[in-house]
């Protein structure tokens, strides 16, 4: 019998296989993208949109894996996306420098970034991609423990399953003074 069919059935029989993950797909409630998460993550569903933009944050069971898609809807005029992604993706993030690459995400142009850091005695790897659409920019980011060995493959699949849709309008206009931002 061969060792791996061996170490195998060991596995199998004191309960100790990996099971294959599972996803779920998330819709956007306000209609700009969905994407696949994996089963039993939870995620806060209840999105404020302040100044044209929102944040949905993917978390795992045990809160040390997590994936976040930012959506900015709401554009300068005259709007310049490497000035825009290069700013955001190379500034300090609770202390993560970060040197930002150009690339293509489906398709789009893009921007993308690989860090590590420390946390609580853990070494955590991450990544992030931001790409523009349309007239709006989303960044997706990432981050998960050194130590977790199929995380890599994990957010892999959810950047492959992103799908950005034409959603709602994100306006801002002032009334009696005030700026207001909602949808229509």
């Amino acid at each position: 019998m061969p060792k791996n069919d061996l170490i195998s059935r060991l596995k199998s029989a004191f309960g100790l296989e990996e099971k294959p993950l599972s996803y779920s797909l998330f819709r956007d409630g306000l209609g700009n993208f969905e994407i696949f998460f994996p089963s039993g993550w939870k995620y806060d569903d209840d999105i404020a949109v302040i100044d044209g933009k929102y944040t949905i944050s993917f978390q795992s069971r045990d809160n040390l894996s997590q994936f976040t898609v930012a959506v900015d809807a709401q554009l300068p005029e005259k709007f310049k996306f490497s000035k825009y992604a290069k700013a955001e993706l190379e500034g300090p993030n609770s202390g993560i420098f970060a040197v930002v690459k150009k690339g293509k995400f489906q398709g789009m142009d893009s921007y993308e970034r690989e860090y590590s850091y420390s946390s609580g005695g853990r070494k955590y790897v991450g990544g992030g991609v931001m790409f523009l659409a349309g007239s709006s920019v989303f960044s997706l980011s990432w981050s998960a423990p050194e130590s977790h060995k199929k995380s890599e493959e994990m957010f892999d699949h959810m950047r492959k399953t992103m799908v950005v849709r034409k959603g709602y309008s994100v306006v801002k206009r002032k009334i009696k003074g005030m700026d207001v931002t909602f949808t229509k």
